[in-house]
């Protein structure tokens, strides 16, 4: 059987410093890994609160953390990889066909997310035993 390699990476993101301020671009190819079709932000998370818990047959992601901090799970079936969102310098690419869950938010956290589709509800799979067999 051949498994799947969980494309997810963190991508540091190159800011300029200027007038006491910080700026960061996000550019197709450049820094973000697709064409931006939506973009949508999640905050005001209740504590204990997971978001997702979905995967994506199509689309593709791009987190950011413009304050404050969570976690985001990535699950290809076979490997899990946890990582730690709170540095607005750096964010998070997913692949397409990914079980994700965010969790963890501080009381404070601004979560961006970017995606390379516009909104499709057929291409969501919101059933992991399901996303398991499709994965295969």
């Amino acid at each position: 059987m051949i498994t799947k390699k969980m494309n997810c990476k963190l991508i540091n993101l190159k800011y300029f410093d200027d007038k006491n301020s910080t700026l960061i671009a996000i550019e197709k190819q450049v820094n973000c890994p697709f064409e931006i079709k939506r973009i949508f932000y999640i905050f005001d998370v209740p504590k204990n609160t997971i978001r997702g818990e979905h995967a994506n047959l199509n689309s593709e992601f791009f987190f950011i953390v413009l304050k404050g901090e969570c976690k985001i799970k990535a699950d290809n079936g076979k490997e899990q990889k946890v990582f730690i969102l709170n540095n607005p310098k750096q964010g998070l690419y997913m692949d397409k066909m990914l079980w994700k869950q965010m969790y963890d938010f501080s009381k404070d956290c601004i979560l961006l997310v970017l995606s390379n589709t516009l909104y499709d509800a057929n291409e969501y799979i919101r059933d992991y035993n399901e996303f398991l067999k499709v994965s295969k």
